[in-house]
Parts: C-alpha cells; sequence; structure tokens
C-alpha cells in the first residue's frame, strides 16, 4: 500500500498568490530551494536541487489556475521520490487562501518518508511566509533538521 504525506497551511493572501508561488520558478526558488530550473507549464520538466546536488526533476501535469498543481517526480534525482506526485490543492475560506499539499504514492520501504514529510512542513511554512511578506527561507537558509546533511 502506497504512503503519502499531507498538509495544510492557511496563508492570508489571495489563491492567485498563493498559485503564483508554486508555478513560477523564480518564486518556488524564494521558498523551497534557491536552485529551481525549468519551465512551469504542462509537460514541461522542474528541476530542484539541494546541497549543490540534482535532488529531484518533476514534469508538470496539471496546472488550472488559482486552484491546483499537479507534478509527477521522474526517475531521475532521489531514488526514493521516483514515481511519487506532488499536488498543491488551493481555495479561499474568508481572508485566507488554504493550501493542501499531497505527496503521494511513496512506496512502504521509503526511507525518507518521515524526514520528507518534516521538510514539507518547513517549506510551507516558508511558502507561508514568502507570500505573505515578500521573502521565505528556501534553502540553504532554511531549518537545519538533520545535521548530517
Amino acid at each position: 500500500m502506497a504512503r503519502e504525506i499531507w498538509h495544510e497551511i492557511h496563508i492570508k493572501a489571495s489563491p492567485k498568490d498563493v498559485y503564483a508561488a508554486v508555478t513560477e520558478v523564480k518564486k518556488l526558488a524564494n521558498w523551497w530551494t534557491t536552485d529551481t530550473r525549468g519551465q512551469s507549464l504542462v509537460g514541461q520538466k522542474l528541476e530542484f536541487w539541494f546541497y549543490g546536488h540534482f535532488s529531484a526533476e518533476m514534469v508538470v501535469t496539471t496546472l488550472t489556475k488559482n486552484k491546483l498543481v499537479r507534478w509527477r517526480v521522474t526517475e531521475r534525482g532521489i531514488p526514493d521520490w521516483a514515481n511519487t506526485e506532488i499536488e498543491f490543492k488551493i481555495f479561499r475560506r474568508g481572508e485566507y487562501s488554504y493550501l493542501h499539499l499531497r505527496h503521494s504514492k511513496w512506496r512502504d520501504d521509503t526511507e525518507m518518508f518521515p524526514e520528507c514529510s518534516m521538510h514539507w512542513a518547513i517549506f510551507l511554512l516558508s511558502l507561508k511566509e514568502f507570500v505573505e511578506t515578500g521573502r521565505g527561507r528556501p534553502h540553504p537558509y532554511d531549518m537545519p533538521v538533520n545535521i548530517d546533511r
């Protein structure tokens, strides 16, 4: 049975601003990792680099303006992430946009699952901070979780 990471965060901003933060390469680099490359267009690829090393390549599979973003992780990069899927679902409630993150289709034997769940939570706080204030905490300026990296 495949596992999934699921987080929700409330951001005091419009769905348009949250959507831009998870689709525009320059904005992704302001909250996730400063070394983000590629094109955020359906069928195109995004690359994310951590610790000076290539970490993950995503194919953009769905873009529904201001509502939904989906990526499929390719076989390039971190083996534990291969063939997983990442979804950002955005909706409005009052003065807040809610962002649901799902990172699904993890294999049961994946050792990185707990660490990645923790990192997603930290990076979602960075996303919130970036959208609300204009300044996030992307890698390598994020909160260190494991001292051996």
